[in-house]
């Protein structure tokens, strides 16, 4: 198994996988298209020749000004400031292998090469202690907004690249 682009015909499998992970957090299969049509470059899937295990969608965007869940983007913004890692999601039986960490580099190489200095994300559910782990660090200029969908555990996080 192994990290490719995503193709379109796997946004309702991923989407699938993110709703399994992210019970609290459900998001139509949609969000993953919209996604895939807005920026394909930051789409990406964990599988192999006959299963999806994992993905993670990516974005040029505005620091400190996340997307609200289950809303379509559209459109990328005019001048964008950061990558945003809008998900990852992996199966529970690939955890623990790397997997997450390829991804992590894969994002940042792709931050890197569109000339962004940080990726930032919403951690959301028990994720916080990976992202920090991973060298991320709360980004105390947006407080999560229930209008967006995140909940009281939600966190913003960056990491230089």
């Amino acid at each position: 198994m192994q990290w490719r682009p995503m193709r379109s015909d796997d946004a309702a499998t991923a989407s699938d996988v993110a709703n399994a992970i992210h019970l609290s957090y459900p998001e139509d299969p949609f969000v993953v298209r919209d996604r895939l049509a807005v920026y394909p470059e930051g789409c990406f899937v964990l599988a192999d020749d006959s299963r999806l295990y994992g993905y993670f969608v990516s974005h040029p965007w505005l620091l400190g000004e996340p997307p609200a869940l289950n809303t379509a983007l559209g459109a990328l913004p005019d001048k964008p400031d950061c990558f945003y890692l809008h998900d990852m999601a992996l199966l529970p039986s690939v955890r623990g292998h790397g997997h997450a960490l390829v991804a992590l580099d894969m994002v940042t190489a792709q931050a890197r090469a569109g000339g962004f200095a940080t990726v930032f994300l919403m951690a959301v559910g028990d994720a916080h202690g990976f992202w920090e782990r991973t060298g991320f660090t709360r980004y105390d200029g947006y407080r999560p907004d229930p209008a967006k969908g995140y909940g009281p555990e939600a966190a913003a996080y960056v990491r230089p690249v």
